[in-house]
């Protein structure tokens, strides 16, 4: 009988023994590992991730992003592994991410036995911001190699405080800036940026409020030749001269045409005027486009040669002008200023007559009457 008692006895302390040994195994299985991003980023820019942790070299865990709205979902996942020095980095893109709130987040492997301290930081919510809607691009998003990509457009609300740009080129090197250059009155820009190859360019936007967004070019290959029919007529090439202009010396140039339309067109970068003769004689005077689109006007060649007067619109404004003719045989920057436009020209409308004449007339008018009236 005693021995049946001391049997029995010794189950409970069996149990008491790897009650302990499970009490002390189990905190060893909780580990401490805090995240770390930003709370609010623009689009484009890329999210890092950074973190630290207790966990043992060799563990790997994953860092997820998700977009949070009224329900979580999984965008991308990434897994790191824990290094001797504890610490980690991962980096998502952001650049096809809408504006919104997103999160990112380190869940609990299932299976593993591993669990996080309370102490630990496993989630972080970020917003991405996106003004990428307030850039309005008026070049060609696709543009032919030509030595220089046009990045014209405009800004909502920027005015003329200036927007600074950026340029990657297709081998994420820096082509053109970080540099800031002007804007209108309305916001508006133009930069001609100097490149050499075929490929895609993101051109980034930054003013004083920050990262605005990024727009993304593509340049292809300049279309070569190719032989055509004989029975084909080819459109001659565009012809060019450039000289200086200002308001007060305005610049002349001649056209000589061919036998039939001639197209004349100025560059772009300031608020050019063309004026021209029509056939008839009378000046004609054409500004429609603005400082970001060139002047132009379609003359119907005769063969014979067209005076072109350009100058600026505004009186403070002056620079460096190219006129372009396609059609054209020749076009030359004048030596003088043409007849057509000499102050000295005839007026193409008669003009009327000086109001006192007029009065005298009326008055003289008026006494040989009376006299006549007189003497009857």
């Amino acid at each position: 009988m005693k021995a049946t008692r001391s049997a029995s006895s010794g189950i409970p302390k069996i149990s008491l023994i790897i009650i302990a040994v499970l009490l002390l195994v189990v905190p060893a299985m909780a580990y401490e590992i805090i995240i770390d991003a930003p709370t609010s980023l623009p689009k484009g820019q890329p999210l890092v991730v950074n973190g630290t942790t207790t966990l043992p070299p060799g563990v790997s865990v994953d860092i997820v992003l998700y977009r949070s709205q009224y329900t979580s979902e999984e965008l991308s996942r990434q897994t790191v592994t824990i290094q001797a020095d504890k610490v980690f980095t991962v980096i998502f893109d952001t650049k096809n991410l809408e504006k919104g709130q997103y999160k990112v987040e380190v869940p609990v492997a299932t299976g593993t036995g591993i669990s996080y301290l309370g102490d630990s930081v496993t989630m972080r919510v970020v917003q991405i911001t996106d003004r990428t809607d307030e850039i309005v691009i008026k070049s060609p998003m696709k543009q032919e190699n030509t030595g220089v990509l046009s990045v014209r457009g405009s800004i909502t609300g920027l005015g003329n405080s200036g927007v600074q740009i950026s340029v990657i080129g297709p081998d994420e090197t820096t082509v053109f800036g970080p540099q800031y250059i002007k804007t209108g009155e309305d916001g508006s820009f133009s930069q001609n940026v100097p490149i050499t190859k075929e490929g895609t360019y993101e051109v980034s936007f930054t003013d004083a409020k920050g990262y605005i967004g990024t727009v993304t070019f593509t340049v292809y290959e300049k279309t070569v030749a190719t032989t055509i029919p004989t029975t084909v007529p080819t459109s001659a090439p565009a012809l060019s001269a450039t000289t200086t202009s200002s308001y007060d010396n305005p610049a002349y140039f001649l056209v000589t045409t061919g036998t039939g339309p001639v197209k004349v067109y100025t560059s772009s970068g300031v608020d050019w005027v063309i004026e021209y003769p029509d056939p008839s004689g009378v000046v004609q005077k054409v500004n429609l486009m603005g400082q970001l689109e060139g002047e132009s006007v379609t003359l119907q060649g005769i063969g014979d040669t067209v005076p072109i007067k350009v100058y600026p619109y505004r009186m403070s404004d002056q620079g460096i002008v190219t006129l372009s003719a396609e059609g054209a045989t020749a076009v030359v920057v004048a030596t003088g200023v043409p007849a057509t436009f000499e102050p000295t020209a005839s007026p193409t409308t008669q003009s009327p007559l000086p109001l006192p004449l007029i009065l005298v007339a009326l008055g003289a008018c008026g006494l040989l009457v009376a006299y006549r009236m007189k003497h009857r």
